[in-house]
This record gives C-alpha cells, sequence and structure tokens, in this order.
C-alpha cells in the first residue's frame, strides 16, 4: 500500500504548559517524522502562501479571522496524491 501523510505544522511561538514558548518545529511535524521514520510512508507539509504570524496572540486571531469567514487560505503547493492508496491528514 502507498501511503502519504500530508500535514500542517506551525513551528514560531507556542503556548506549553502555561508560558509561550519559541519553537523552530511544530509537533505536528515533528510526530509525522516518527510516523514516516517508523513506516516509510512519504510526507509533504503544507504551507501558506501568507503564514500566520509568528506571534502566538496574532497568530490565534488570525486564525479565528478565516474560520469566521469560512476563508481556505492559499497554499504554496499542493501535492500530486494520485499514485497513493492512503492519504492520511495531519
Amino acid at each position: 500500500m502507498n501511503t502519504i501523510v500530508i500535514f500542517f505544522s506551525r513551528a514560531d511561538e507556542n503556548y506549553f504548559g502555561g508560558s509561550m514558548k519559541y519553537v523552530e518545529v511544530g509537533n505536528t511535524e515533528i510526530a509525522v517524522g516518527h510516523i514516516t521514520e517508523l513506516t516509510g510512508f512519504d510526507s509533504f507539509k503544507l504551507e501558506m502562501v501568507q503564514p500566520y504570524s509568528a506571534d502566538y496572540m496574532t497568530c490565534i486571531d488570525e486564525a479565528k479571522a478565516h474560520l469566521r469567514e469560512n476563508a481556505r487560505p492559499e497554499l504554496k503547493e499542493i501535492p500530486d496524491v494520485s499514485g497513493y492508496d492512503t492519504i492520511i491528514l495531519a
């Protein structure tokens, strides 16, 4: 079975255990890295043309606005999934 994991992951400033911390790699990207290492699945990171702000609170406001507006931000690239039997979204 040919499988790909397509994921969105946010680095920058994040909220951890009551405080803000800067991370270079987001949690979902870390998890997908483990999954693909263990399984050999392909992976593809979705990235927005206009990324969310690095500042956590600003990012939250931007994401809430997108949710209210039912917005679908433009992606830099969309993977060709025609050769895959299974697609996992993370």
